[in-house]
């Protein structure tokens, strides 16, 4: 999942009843689930394979009370970055969330639509990740795996910048007085690529991007900005709050330090909006009726992966003749710099292999589950 739930949206979302982000909280004394929130710090830093849940106990005590949907707490700044607190209600079990978010088959970007472009393992997770879904339920002792990735996100809300970084993360399926947890735990590990100018064609509930490559911020007075992600840490656990009810709960934790020049231009608000942006495509993924079962998805991948570069490039022409019609009429790409990419071609033909197996499968999916697709943009 990814490491931020969005970029540093500087723009707000429309509010929803589904949502319920965090307001500052008045209160200093928050010993409790703090305590927790650094022992897998330190345990993320540590590399080792035992987790003591005793000196977690408390988090996740506050996690399931009442205070955790307390719409006063603010975790306050962590080595000098901006906090937030979020959580969101997806309505699937967690074994089913689990086998859709955290299956090394499946890409990052298939649940999170919104906020990821690419992502996977640069160092393959250890422990039992591949069929980590089938303990859910039956857990006897905490599962614990490891590994380093890679993740691209979407482009900002407002700027339009994206960026690649790095990440620890951590992995932990434990039981807790009878209700399984599943704890993610993430690091940035350094400073991300510099920002490059994006776009969002249509609204963003559509997943529409375009990527140019090009370094700076799509937006006016800025496209000479370096902007970076400078570091981010997050802590987001999911359980299911109601016995019986298939209902997971997304609690996360996050700090982030983002901007230019070394100044952090990122406000706690901007981090809950970003969750938002999270939240919307999770959900509308995870909750729609007409999602494939994780087998096909893996199949549907695997069958875009064997596709020759003709074959892909074939897959592919409809989209770009799409994007050709839509920089001529579409806001988002009037500048003359992204016309000339699309309309020459160059821009699907300098992606990476990569980028184009994952615009192919994002188009596939979104087909699916009846969303609108580049295709049904077209004028």
């Amino acid at each position: 999942m990814a490491l931020l739930f969005g970029s540093m949206s500087f723009l707000p979302i429309p509010g929803s009843a589904l949502f319920a982000a965090v307001e500052p909280d008045k209160s200093a004394a928050r010993p409790g689930w703090k305590e927790g929130i650094d022992y897998l710090g330190a345990l993320l830093a540590s590399g080792e394979a035992f987790i003591d849940v005793p000196k977690v106990a408390r988090l996740l005590d506050f996690v399931v009370s009442e205070k955790g949907g307390d719409t006063s707490l603010d975790p306050g700044k962590r080595e000098s970055a901006v906090g937030a607190y979020f959580f969101t209600d997806v309505k699937a079990p967690l074994s089913k969330v689990v086998k859709y978010a955290y299956n090394s088959k499946i890409p990052a970007y298939i649940t999170l639509p919104s906020v990821v472009r690419l992502g996977g393992w640069k160092i393959k997770p250890t422990g039992p990740f591949d069929d980590l879904w089938e303990r859910v339920g039956n857990v006897e002792e905490p599962l614990i795996i490891r590994g380093i990735e890679y993740e691209e996100i979407t482009p900002d809300l407002t700027t339009g910048g994206y960026y690649r970084y790095d990440m620890d993360r951590l992995l932990v399926l434990l039981n807790y007085k009878g209700r399984d947890f599943f704890l993610s735990v993430t690091r940035q590990k350094n400073p991300s690529t510099v920002g490059r100018k994006g776009a969002i064609i249509g609204p963003d509930a559509d997943w529409n991007y375009f990527y140019s490559g090009q370094k700076g911020l799509n937006k006016t007075g800025l496209g000479w900005v370096s902007s970076y992600l400078y570091s981010a840490f997050s802590v987001s656990i999911l359980f299911e709050p109601v016995a019986a009810k298939p209902q997971t709960r997304c609690v996360s934790f996050k700090w982030l330090r983002a901007g230019w020049g070394g100044i952090n231009m990122v406000k706690r608000e901007n981090i809950i909006e970003g969750c938002k942006r999270f939240a919307l495509g999770f959900k509308k993924i995870l909750e729609s009726p007409q999602l494939p079962e994780a087998e096909q998805l893996i199949e549907a991948y695997a069958r875009i992966r064997s596709l020759s570069d003709q074959e892909l490039t074939t897959r592919l022409h409809p989209i770009g003749e799409a994007l050709k019609k839509l920089c001529k009429t579409d806001p988002a790409l009037s500048q003359r710099h992204f016309q000339d990419m699309i309309e020459s071609g160059k821009y699907l033909a300098g992606m990476s292999r990569e980028e184009r197996e994952n615009l192919l499968m994002s188009e596939s999916v979104k087909l699916a589950i009846g969303k609108k697709s580049f295709l049904d943009r077209m004028p």
